[in-house]
């Protein structure tokens, strides 16, 4: 896949779309894993869960404020942050699919108008000028072909001195231009080395205040991945068929070869002025 057929907003939503039923062997969260060392036992979903608590804790979110989570999915971590701080949470997804069927486990959870699942375009946010507290962005930034673009847009939601908290994907050595296709055909962007990353989050507005270089930390969740579609293979054929088990084990085996020569990284940072 070229840069000039890198998939547009709508393709992106689409492609989470079709992954739909295959997402719900990560308990929905389509986001790493977070394992303390080598030897920590924690089997994938807990890990998805743990990291969902050290990137939500440095949001530092009070009763009452208000989140918007840009890149949400199907709002499972928007729902989890929402039951720890009881904040307001207003997710916002290309995905008409998982907007309806975050919609429906807030609801469910007992967070109706609490948190609210949308669907929208992270490069032109459909509400105006510092009207959120916090914003969250994880891992959605790696699907952005305009990074400042979309961290542009954060800034200008959000109010003077609000945070942002975000994960990325970093470049910890060179990428082939084969590794670069694989990474684009997966509906995602290759990722900048880290201080170049953190240039764009300032000419967007925001004043970084931390990073964590975590990489070490998550690469484990692409074999424990593989490992948990295998387990439950045959429930996943039942639902799905062979032949779309089969050619998604494939692609994610070709994309999850290159993730793991990249790192990953938490920042921190807040709105300037």
């Amino acid at each position: 896949m070229t840069q000039r057929e890198l998939p547009a907003v709508a393709d992106i939503g689409e492609f989470y779309d079709e992954m739909g039923d295959l997402i719900e062997v990560l308990g929905s969260n389509i986001h790493v894993g977070y394992w303390l060392d080598d030897d920590d036992p924690t089997p994938l979903l807990e890990a998805i869960n743990r990291l969902t608590e050290i990137v939500g804790g440095k949001l530092d979110l009070k009763p009452g404020q208000h989140l918007i989570d840009v890149g949400c999915g199907m709002g499972i971590a928007a729902i989890r942050i929402a039951q720890r701080t009881d904040a307001d949470v207003t997710g916002v997804t290309n995905s008409r699919w998982q907007a309806r069927e975050g919609t429906r486990r807030a609801s469910a959870d007992g967070l109706r108008g609490q948190v609210r699942i949308e669907y929208g375009d992270a490069a032109a946010l459909a509400y105006p000028d510092r009207t959120f507290d916090a914003a969250l962005a994880f891992e959605s930034l790696p699907h952005a072909r305009d990074k400042g673009r979309w961290l542009r847009e954060m800034a200008r939601v959000l109010r003077p001195g609000g945070r942002l908290v975000l994960t990325e994907f970093e470049a910890e050595q060179p990428l082939t231009d084969q590794d670069v296709e694989v990474i684009r055909a997966g509906a995602l962007e290759p990722p900048l080395p880290l201080a170049e990353f953190v240039s764009v989050i300032e000419d967007s507005g925001f004043v970084v205040e931390e990073t964590v270089s975590c990489g070490e930390h998550i690469r484990r969740s692409y074999s424990a991945y593989l490992e948990r579609v295998g387990r439950r293979r045959d429930v996943l054929v039942t639902a799905l068929g062979e032949q779309r088990v089969d050619e998604h084990v494939a692609g994610m085996q070709v994309l999850l070869a290159v993730y793991l020569k990249i790192g990953y990284v938490i920042v921190t940072a807040h709105r300037a002025g």
